[in-house]
């Protein structure tokens, strides 16, 4: 928040430098993010008296004029032919410099010397509202109130600091003058002087004149309005206008730059309605209509919905509640009665009607932090008092103050002992008990026991800690000592599922792939482009309430649409290839409509497509990923949609699926935009915590040699290979040593349906070289076990 220093001045005595002040704020909790030097925009010009003017011999354009600045008359030629002798006028003399940073120096125009320039309200940067003619085509001609020689920053009330204070969302009290101004008093140890809030009426009756209804209280708890008449619209004064200039508001005229103002002093919004407008003099703080629409006062019109708050007359709205008043209602030069309107709006729904409609303004980032229900009341009578200071009208009797209770302050007992526990320091009782009363918060000690009056407008202020807080921040943290560490120490440890996830990354990035991390929240149509059923359990998903926007409108209940996503970016992009992998969690509810929160659970997904990648180099990826975390697994057909028939299938723990893996089906390759190509496993990592690490055995080296066999099989092609191996290790017994699959063949010498499928067999006996006879043996009772499941020696 932007604040004149000046205007500081008016509500406290600063007796310190600025830059002292606004560290010394800072100690105090408030963030200051800029001081500017308003003296610094403009050097040496000075107001200058025109004393005669004679024609440049060498232009028919020039004239050279003889001014005078003060302590001599200097010669200064200007093109500007709105200049008569006896004019006072911005000059900028030798060495002088501008607000956009212009350097004047002195020099010669035609060959005649001018030792400086003058100004124009453009080149001072100044419009109508700053000075009245600094818009006019050519020099400003100002009046008589300054002597030559005056420099032009006291004219412009330029000797003034601007400070950028950064409020915090806990404190909308301080989010105003006022709020600040009490702050520095307590940091400066001098009083504080509150403004005038003393007017006078001119008798009649508000009744009289209009009548006010709230229809919805949970979003207007507190509605006022007065009725002023007679109003004489002019031009601001200049203590009022450099204030709105300093914060960054324009002035426009006296009855608007007020509100503006007390809404800058207070941080109370208000707003000012043309009561000759208002249709019906009736004021109803309703819900808007359905196809209801109004047209603000920035010439935008914006339709309406049922659950926005509107400020309307007998027959249409006539301002968006918290937000921008409607143009037909605006408050012009040839109004003549005014109804003024203090309020306090539910602050939820002022935010969600100005992101609905686009609109953002000074009311309604004060509304959205949150106004004191009380200062609504104390905000309207600093408005009257101003408008008969500024005698811009006349005030009616009576107010129409409509609300349905106000909170009561809250009380908070607390000892000096518990805060100072608290703060680890022995602050003085007495200081707690100065400090509290001095932050407005009136607060009595007694037998070391504090008893706080919380005001509402101090809603930040909950308990012992908050106090604790108050009294620390103007204590002053100084006071606080540095202290070794004491305690034990403590060896910290992954925890187990860390620990997984950290011999997962080790295999796969050993394995060259890359680790990638994607959001939690997906598309709401991201799960349907898996083509699965709608009654699949990963479709049921966990709607986001506020999302950012439909792309993040869900809770994933899988990573595969995240990994296909990243896949398609690379190969869209001219990525050759691509081998990626995630470790993350899937969100799966218990039920819906959500109870309670959803079951987070670990999961991993694999991605890879390229010249060089095939199913079996992802079963590969599988297998090696399941032998690190000890999981004998064994591997069936699935029948994910999202996956091609014939090329995909489970990894089973037991009669657990712990992975699904696969070529991913031509149509949803489509739906990603992804190669035809490409390759997806999902590893649900929740059913593989707790599995006990394989113990390694060593072993001697073997004393007597293996023997191999070779098997070449046909089956029908729908038989498993991973059953054939199963079957051949379990024949073979303790004999043998490994299985290895060598070939596999379909083809036009192979039947239809039939597949022909070569396995070797490694046999080796611990005891003994094994014979030919115990090798058939074997051999033998192999091929009777692969006969009984369908697979026979081809001939």
């Amino acid at each position: 928040m932007k604040i004149s220093l000046n205007q500081l001045k008016n509500y406290v005595d600063i007796n310190v430098p600025v830059n002292e002040l606004c560290d010394r704020m800072v100690l105090a909790g408030f963030e200051v993010e800029e001081i500017v030097d308003l003296s610094e925009s403009l050097k040496n010009v000075v107001v200058g008296k025109i004393e005669k003017i004679t024609p440049h011999p060498d232009s028919d354009h020039l004239q050279i004029c003889m001014v005078n600045v003060g302590d001599e008359v200097q010669q200064i030629v200007t093109g500007a032919q709105n200049v008569f002798e006896g004019a006072y006028v911005p000059a900028a003399l030798h060495d002088s410099y501008l607000p956009d940073g212009t350097h004047i120096k002195k020099g010669k125009l035609r060959g005649v010397p001018s030792v400086g320039m003058l100004c124009s309200g453009g080149e001072l940067n100044l419009k109508d509202c700053d000075y009245k003619g600094a818009e006019v085509d050519g020099i400003m001609i100002m009046d008589d109130r300054y002597p030559a020689g005056t420099d032009m920053r006291e004219v412009l009330d330029l000797f003034d600091y601007v400070i950028d204070f950064k409020i915090t969302a806990n404190r909308p009290d301080c989010n105003c003058i006022l709020g600040v101004a009490k702050e520095i008093s307590v940091v400066l140890g001098v009083p504080f002087k509150a403004p005038s809030t003393e007017y006078k009426t001119v008798g009649g009756d508000i009744n009289d004149y209009i009548k006010v209804d709230v229809e919805n209280y949970d979003l207007c708890p507190r509605y006022i309005g007065r009725f002023v008449k007679n109003l004489r619209i002019k031009e601001s004064p200049r203590w009022l206008k450099h204030c709105l200039n300093a914060s960054g508001m324009r002035p426009i005229n006296n009855i608007v730059d007020i509100t503006n103002f007390v809404m800058l002093e207070t941080g109370q919004p208000m707003h000012a309605f043309n009561y000759d407008e208002l249709t019906g003099k009736h004021i109803i703080v309703r819900n808007a209509k359905e196809s209801e629409s109004i047209t603000t006062l920035d010439g935008k019109e914006h339709d309406l919905t049922p659950d926005m708050l509107v400020i309307a007359d007998g027959q249409k709205p006539s301002c968006l509640a918290g937000i921008m008043g409607g143009i037909e209602s605006e408050i012009e030069d040839d109004t003549k009665n005014l109804f003024l309107e203090s309020a306090k709006f539910k602050r939820d729904n002022v935010r969600k009607t100005g992101r609905k409609l686009g609109i953002r303004t000074e009311a309604s980032g004060r509304f959205e932090r949150g106004v004191d229900v009380v200062n609504v009341s104390y905000a309207m009578d600093r408005a009257l008092s101003l408008i008969c200071e500024l005698d811009a009208g006349d005030v009616v009797d009576g107010v129409l103050d409509r609300n349905q209770g106000l909170p009561e302050d809250k009380i908070l007992t607390v000892t000096t002992e518990s805060i100072n526990a608290l703060l680890g320091l022995c602050v003085p009782e007495d200081t707690m008990l100065s400090i509290l009363n001095s932050l407005g918060l009136p607060t009595t000690l007694e037998n070391g026991t504090l008893t706080c009056r919380v005001p509402s407008i101090r809603s930040d202020i909950e308990g012992r800690a908050d106090l604790a807080e108050e009294v620390m921040r103007i204590y002053g943290y100084h006071h606080i000592k540095g202290t070794a560490i004491r305690g034990e120490i403590t060896r910290g440890k992954l925890m187990p599922q860390r620990l997984l996830e950290n011999r997962i990354k080790t295999v796969m990035i050993a394995g060259g792939a890359y680790e990638i991390m994607t959001y939690s929240f997906i598309g709401s149509k991201a799960t349907a482009a898996l083509n699965l059923p709608a009654d699949d359990w990963r479709m049921q998903t966990v709607n986001i309430l506020n999302p950012l926007g439909d792309e993040y409108s869900t809770m994933r209940t899988q990573l595969t649409t995240s990994m296909l996503s990243v896949l398609s970016t690379n190969y869209n992009r001219k990525i050759p290839s691509a081998r990626l992998f995630e470790i993350s969690k899937r969100f799966v509810a218990k039920e819906l409509p959500l109870t309670e929160q959803p079951l987070e659970l670990p999961t991993m997904s694999i991605g890879l497509y390229g010249e060089n990648e095939d199913f079996f180099t992802l079963k590969g990826i599988i297998e090696q990923l399941m032998a690190e975390l000890s999981a004998t697994v064994t591997y069936t057909r699935s029948s994910e949609p999202y996956l091609h028939p014939g090329r995909q299938a489970y990894a089973m723990l037991g009669d657990t699926p712990v992975a699904v893996f696969g070529e991913l089906h031509p149509e949803t390759a489509d739906n990603f935009s992804c190669a035809k190509r490409t390759y997806v496993a999902e590893i649900w990592l929740d059913k593989l915590q707790g599995i006990e690490k394989e113990k390694v055995i060593y072993k001697p080296l073997p004393k007597f040699p293996a023997v191999s066999r070779d098997f070449a099989l046909l089956c029908d092609i729908d038989l498993p290979a991973g059953t054939i191996e199963s079957t051949i290790r379990a024949a073979a017994g303790k004999l043998c040593e490994d299985v290895k699959l060598f070939d596999v063949y379909v083809g036009s010498q192979i039947p239809a349906g039939k597949k022909s499928i070569a396995y070797s067999a490694t046999l080796r006996s611990k005891e003994s070289t094994l014979t030919e006879e115990e090798i058939e043996r074997v051999a033998q009772k192999i091929i009777k076990k692969l006969e009984e499941i369908g697979a026979e020696l081809r001939k």
